[in-house]
């Protein structure tokens, strides 16, 4: 798929906020930076945001290209994270719709319960990205965090359950939306973030720089949003442990978001109490250019974090050619290769953190190896690589969402209109392309008493049932037809016939083998050959769901239980979804109400005239042995239901 249109959600925060400011951190750097290579890669993003302030435009368009739109939802003001999730519900419904869009991709849990819906009424794939999962409820992390929403860890739950694909930024965050948030595995992809490669780069030999007037080279750095979660408070105490001799400065790039709002004056007093005064300097959250080059310049990067989901900071420390020391926490093993790029702590004492930093800082040798080796391996993890993958992640769900075009497989002449013609009218009247199978002319049926009895066990019959078939499939609006063994649906270079295998009744309902059955009747031919020759007709037609009767047939009939068989078998090799119709509500994963379609089914029926009768009432018919029954039209479907109008 070519321009592809994608709805980027992010509700709590925008992608053209500074990281380290307010909420604005590592997802705001990926959900742009990834935006940006799927447009170089030929897909258009568009995000749609809260507003902030009273003075954004309802649209704005980027100095990259991006646009973004404004949603109201509750006052126009930063608003704390932990009190945005109250107006969820506005934000949706001032959003509006996401007509037009190809895949709604949403950016943390409240953007994704915001978008659920909006998605489904469009029928669009709805793609979830987590960034954060909250802490287990009796998580040391929710020392010193604001207690988690209860909102939050049920629309989790929602989100990864009810998603088309979730792409995870890291195996952590995977095993954590799988065994916590109860996701299907079969539903979830990873794809690591890229780094811009190009933007961090190492320091050029005679570059000489510094963040502030009174930093000396060769200082540590710690780059994040200044809450407890981040534990910048692990890295200002490991410095204060380091011998003054060996103690370079500390640079906190960052500032605290509403949720934290006296987080940042701890921290200085935390400063003060460990004589580092005049040693750790604070700088507010910086644009990109400068937060690179104040990253290339330090001597270690640390990455103390209780959990992250990945840790993009490590990663673009690794860019800059810096040595990372890292928490040995959730993606940040996957960020960073432990003593390759960097170091991992397996404990947050400071002590701990202050004999790994003392290490490096003794062997400036082993500090340019991890950097070079940081670099190399940056350079593999492009932003266009991620687009490339992200948009495989996007075809895949709505190949897997959006069914375009469905394969009815049936035994008989008038098993399609009897089973499914209602099902097959509304998706035709969605817009959906319908092909339908048949693989016999039904002639082992009995004919409906009448003047048409003298066609029964006639070649005559067969042409008759084709042409009533025609005239029952024009009726539904079926255009592409074809009877197994024939080409388009036929495997091999010559043309065959399967005939009816015939039926016996076992007891009222429920139909079994007849003992008339020749060699080349369905159900004695070889199943390998009719599962090719309904590939090919898939192939051909495109399919991207495969439709047909339950592993029962519907009542037995050895013919329906063959296609059945078949039908499931063509569709596992072309790894197509498969959907068996039932009548039985309780057992359906989808049902559809179809009543208003009975006009319509009952005068398709109506071309089968040697099966059955339709009575005056347009309601009920008497199929040839004397069964009368009402029309079908509410039908179910078992399995592998994508998501259907």
């Amino acid at each position: 798929m070519t321009g592809m249109r994608v709805a980027f959600i992010s509700l709590h925060t925008s992608p053209a906020e500074r990281a380290g400011t307010a909420d604005a951190g590592g997802m705001n750097v990926l959900i742009r930076a990834l935006a940006v290579a799927l447009q170089a890669s030929g897909a258009d993003v568009e995000f749609f945001t809260r507003r902030s302030d009273l003075d954004q435009p309802a649209t704005v368009t980027l100095d990259d290209g991006l646009i973004v739109h404004h949603i109201d939802a509750g006052p126009a003001r930063p608003l704390p994270k932990s009190e945005i999730d109250a107006h969820i519900e506005e934000f949706r419904a001032n959003l509006g719709s996401l007509e037009g869009f190809d895949v709604a991709h949403s950016h943390h849990w409240m953007s994704g319960v915001a978008a659920l819906p909006l998605a489904r009424a469009a029928g669009i794939p709805h793609v979830m990205t987590f960034h954060s999962v909250a802490a287990h409820p009796n998580s040391s992390l929710r020392e010193g965090e604001p207690a988690e929403s209860p909102a939050r860890l049920a629309g989790e739950v929602v989100c990864a359950t009810q998603s088309d694909l979730i792409v995870a930024v890291s195996r952590h965050e995977a095993a954590v939306v799988i065994g916590r948030c109860q996701a299907d595995p079969e539903r979830v992809v990873v794809i690591q973030p890229g780094v811009d490669t190009v933007l961090f780069h190492p320091a050029e030999p005679d570059e000489a720089w510094t963040p502030a007037p009174d930093v000396d080279p060769g200082y540590l750095m710690f780059g994040a949003r200044l809450q407890p979660l981040k534990a910048p408070d692990v890295a200002i105490e490991a410095v204060a442990l380091l011998p003054e001799d060996l103690r370079p400065d500390l640079v906190v790039v960052g500032e605290a978001s509403p949720d934290f709002a006296d987080y940042e004056d701890e921290l200085h007093r935390l400063v003060a109490e460990r004589g580092l005064t005049g040693s750790v300097t604070f700088l507010p959250g910086q644009d990109r250019a400068d937060f690179a080059r104040t990253m290339r310049h330090a001597a270690i990067v640390l990455v103390p974090s209780h959990s992250e989901t990945f840790g993009l900071v490590a990663l673009e420390a690794s860019a800059s050619g810096v040595p990372v020391v890292a928490a040995a926490a959730g993606g940040l093993t996957e960020a960073i290769c432990n003593t390759h790029t960097g170091l991992l702590v397996p404990s947050h004492d400071p002590q701990a953190w202050a004999d790994v930093i003392a290490s490096l800082l003794r062997d400036p040798q082993r500090r340019a190896d991890l950097g070079a080796t940081g670099r190399q391996r940056a350079e593999e993890m492009s932003w266009a690589r991620v687009a490339e993958r992200t948009l495989a992640a996007y075809r895949r769900a709505v190949s897997a969402c959006c069914v375009h075009r469905v394969a009815f497989l049936h035994a008989h002449p008038d098993d399609e209109t009897l089973a499914s013609g209602a099902l097959i009218a509304h998706l035709i009247d969605e817009g959906l392309d319908v092909s339908v199978l048949t693989a016999t002319r039904g002639e082992m049926g009995g004919v409906v008493p009448g003047p048409l009895t003298r066609l029964e066990g006639t070649p005559e019959l067969q042409e008759r049932r084709e042409a009533e078939l025609a005239g029952a499939l024009a009726e539904l609006g079926v255009r592409t037809h074809g009877y197994l063994g024939n080409p388009p649906a036929r495997a091999g270079a010559e043309p065959r016939r399967y005939l009816d295998s015939g039926m016996r009744w076992i007891r009222e309902g429920l139909a079994g083998p007849g003992d008339q059955a020749g060699e080349r009747s369905l159900t004695l031919s070889d199943l390998a050959e009719e599962t090719a020759d309904a590939v090919a007709f898939l192939r051909r037609t495109g399919a991207d769901l495969v439709v047909s009767y339950d592993d029962d047939g519907g009542y037995g009939h050895p013919d329906h239980v063959r296609m059945y068989e078949v039908a499931k078998a063509a569709a596992a090799e072309l790894g197509l979804p498969f959907a068996r119709l039932t009548p039985d509500r309780e057992r359906a994963d989808r049902w559809f109400h179809l009543g208003g379609y009975l006009p319509r089914v009952a005068e398709a029926l109506r071309h089968h005239r040697t099966q059955l009768t339709v009575h005056d009432d347009g309601a009920t018919i008497t199929h040839s042995g004397g069964q009368s029954e009402r029309i079908l039209t509410s039908v179910g479907l078992i399995g592998e239901v994508p998501r259907l109008p």
